[in-house]
C-alpha cells in the first residue's frame, strides 16, 4: 500500500511552512550527498549520521537530529518526503507551526535514542527522516483517524487505486513495524537497512506527545465515528491478498511435506488463477466496466493496463520457468 493523498477533515487551512521546509531542505541534502560521489557521500553520512556507539560515548550529539536529513538512496528519500507531504501538512495546521516543528524533531531524536539503546555497540550510522515521520504518523492517527488516504495497492499482479481509513493504513504500517523491529533483535535475525525499532520509538512519543498537547490545550482529539473505514476497491483487493496467501501458503506446506509433485501443481495452478483473474479485471476495468477491483475512470485505465501487463509477465514466469 502506498499511500499518495488524503481525505481529511478539516482540511488544512494554513500553508504548511514547516513540512515545505523540512522537504526542501531534505532533498537538498541529498542533492549535496550525490555531488560528493560514492566515497564523499560515504564519509559525509559517517560524519552527520547517527551512531550508537558514539551517542554512548558522548560524542557527536548533534546527530541526533543531523541525521535526521540525511538519506540513503533516492528510494529512501522518495518514500519519506511522500509520507510527509501526504500526512504532514494537516498535523502541522493542528498543531501550529512552531509546535509542530519542535514535534517533529523530537520524534526523530526519540527515535534514534531508541534505536541507540537497541543497538548500543553499533558502529553503522543511522539515516533518514522516518523516525520524525512515524512521529507524525502517530499524530495523524490520534488527529483524523477516519480521514480517507487514497492509496496505490499491488499485491502480485494486482494493481489498483483505493481508499482506506488513516487508522487502517497508519495501523497496519505501525503493526509490520513492530513485528519487523521484534525479528531484529533476535540473534538469528538477518541484517537489515531498515531500522525498525526506530520506527516504533517515534510512533510511540508521537502517540504520547500529541494527546499530552491536545490536553493541555484542552482541545479533544479525532472523531473515530461516522464514516467508511474502506472503498469497495479496497475491501476486494484485500479480499484477493488474503486468498491467495493463504493458497499458495498450503501449496508450499505441501511442498515443504515431501507431496513435491502435488505441491508444485498447486502451485502452478494457483499461479494460473491468479493470471486468469487479474486479466479479466484488468481488461475489464480497462474498458471502463466494473471489474473485481472497481472500475477504472480517467488515470486508473494506466492502473488496469499495468496490471495486465503484470498479470502477462506473471504467466510468461510460470509456463517457462
Amino acid at each position: 500500500m502506498l499511500p499518495y493523498a488524503d481525505e481529511p477533515q478539516p482540511s488544512a487551512r494554513r500553508l504548511p511552512v514547516v513540512t515545505l521546509a523540512i522537504i526542501a531542505l531534505c532533498i537538498a541534502v541529498f542533492a549535496q550527498e550525490v555531488s560528493l560521489g560514492q566515497e564523499g557521500a560515504q564519509a559525509f553520512v559517517e560524519r552527520w549520521g547517527f551512531v550508537p556507539a558514539e551517542f554512548w560515548a558522548g560524542r557527536n550529539l548533534v546527530t541526533l537530529v543531523t541525521s535526521l536529513f540525511l538519506h540513503g538512496g533516492l528510494l529512501h528519500i522518495a518514500g519519506n518526503m511522500l509520507f510527509l507531504w501526504v500526512f504532514g501538512d494537516n498535523v502541522e495546521d493542528q498543531l501550529g507551526h512552531g509546535t509542530f516543528a519542535l514535534f517533529y524533531l523530537a520524534s526523530g531524536m526519540v527515535a534514534n535514542v531508541v534505536f541507540a539503546v537497541a543497538f548500543p555497540v553499533s558502529t553503522q550510522p543511522l539515516v533518514g527522516a522516518s523516525g520524525a515521520i512515524a512521529g507524525v504518523l502517530a499524530a495523524y492517527l490520534l488527529l483524523f483517524p477516519r480521514a480517507m488516504v487514497r492509496t496505490l495497492l499491488a499485491f502480485g499482479p494486482f494493481i489498483t487505486l483505493g481508499r482506506v481509513s488513516a487508522a487502517i493504513l497508519i495501523g497496519f504500517w505501525f503493526l509490520l513495524q513492530v513485528i519487523q523491529g521484534a525479528i531484529s533483535v533476535l540473534p538469528i535475525a538477518p541484517e537489515s537497512d531498515v531500522a525498525f525499532l526506530a520506527h516504533v520509538g517515534g510512533f510511540v512519543f508521537g502517540l504520547i506527545a500529541t494527546g499530552t498537547i491536545r490536553e493541555v490545550r484542552d482541545q479533544s482529539l479525532g472523531d473515530w465515528s461516522g464514516r467508511r473505514w474502506w472503498s469497495r476497491s479496497f475491501r476486494n483487493w484485500l479480499l484477493v491478498a488474503v486468498v491467495v496467501t493463504v493458497l499458495l501458503a498450503g501449496s508450499q506446506l505441501l511442498l515443504s511435506g515431501g507431496e513435491a509433485v502435488t505441491g508444485a501443481l498447486a502451485r502452478l495452478t494457483v499461479g494460473a488463477g491468479v493470471v486468469a483473474l487479474a486479466l479479466l479485471d484488468g481488461v475489464a476495468r480497462l474498458l471502463g466496466r466494473r471489474g473485481i477491483l472497481g472500475t477504472a475512470p480517467r488515470a486508473n485505465k494506466l492502473i488496469a493496463l499495468a496490471q495486465i501487463l503484470a498479470a502477462l509477465g506473471l504467466a510468461g514466469t510460470l509456463f517457462t520457468g
